[in-house]
């Protein structure tokens, strides 16, 4: 009789080897999926800041244009001519025939003028040239400003306030109108001179500067640079761009 127990105990044992390695297998096989889910998560994270920063580089930036001096000088000469300053005086003026005694008292004639006037000085902003502007950077531009002048075509006296305070004639003779053209002629001349010896052209200039400043500040300036004489050239301006951006193209400028 042959006995078959042993035999049928080990195939027991080997079907639960098996089990064993292929429940060990399934665990080992989800343990190595979740921890390659955990370093894909990871990695996806890191990785898009950086790719953030790689499409920073090529954010395009936006380019500064100067504006063209010749534009700005064309809209100053338009302001044409600026009174910045003036100078008011009171004369007294005296004048006679230059005849004496008898003839004097015959023919002779004397008068009294109470001459007003008034000077004028400013800018003639036409006389600038476009090379009396240099546009340095976008926040700075230096100017040189025509110098002040007395403007001589306008009248000095106010005949409403000038006036004849006496006049006297011979007993044989008239008032004599040129004596009086004379006289006014006379008072303008004084009121003139007297204002070249004032500071009326350093005043004149002063508010000049004031006047184009305030112009010059609204179109973006911040720093008005004033030279005594025409600006010497400065290296064209070069706009810094951050590493990586780029500027966009633009239309070369047309001068008018």
């Amino acid at each position: 009789m042959v006995e078959t127990r042993p035999r049928s105990r080990a195939k027991v044992i080997l079907l639960g080897l098996l089990l064993l390695f292929f429940v060990a297998m399934a665990f080992l096989a989800f343990s190595v999926a979740r921890l390659v889910n955990t370093v894909n998560d990871g990695a996806t994270s890191a990785i898009e800041p950086i790719g953030d920063r790689v499409r920073s580089l090529f954010v395009p930036a936006t380019p500064v244009i100067l504006p063209n001096p010749a534009t700005v000088v064309k809209q100053i000469n338009d302001l044409s001519r600026l009174e910045t300053a003036s100078y008011e005086m009171e004369k007294v003026v005296t004048a006679d025939s230059e005849q004496d005694g008898l003839l004097g008292m015959l023919l002779g004639e004397s008068m009294v003028f109470i001459g007003y006037g008034k000077v004028y000085a400013g800018v003639d902003f036409a006389e600038m040239q476009t090379a009396d502007l240099v546009v340095v950077d976008p926040d700075t531009v230096m100017v040189h400003l025509p110098p002040a002048k007395i403007f001589e075509d306008i009248p000095v006296l106010d005949n409403d306030r000038s006036f004849v305070a006496d006049r006297d004639t011979g007993l044989l003779t008239r008032a004599d109108p040129e004596l009086e053209t004379q006289v006014r002629q006379a008072a303008e001349g004084a009121i003139r001179e007297a204002a070249q010896s004032s500071d009326i052209l350093a005043r004149a200039n002063t508010n000049a500067q004031t006047y184009m400043q305030n112009f010059l500040a609204g179109l973006g300036f911040t720093e008005i640079i004033f030279t005594p004489d025409t600006p010497a050239p400065v290296t064209p301006y070069q706009q810094e761009v951050p590493k990586g951006y780029y500027l966009l193209p633009t239309a070369t400028p047309v001068a008018p």
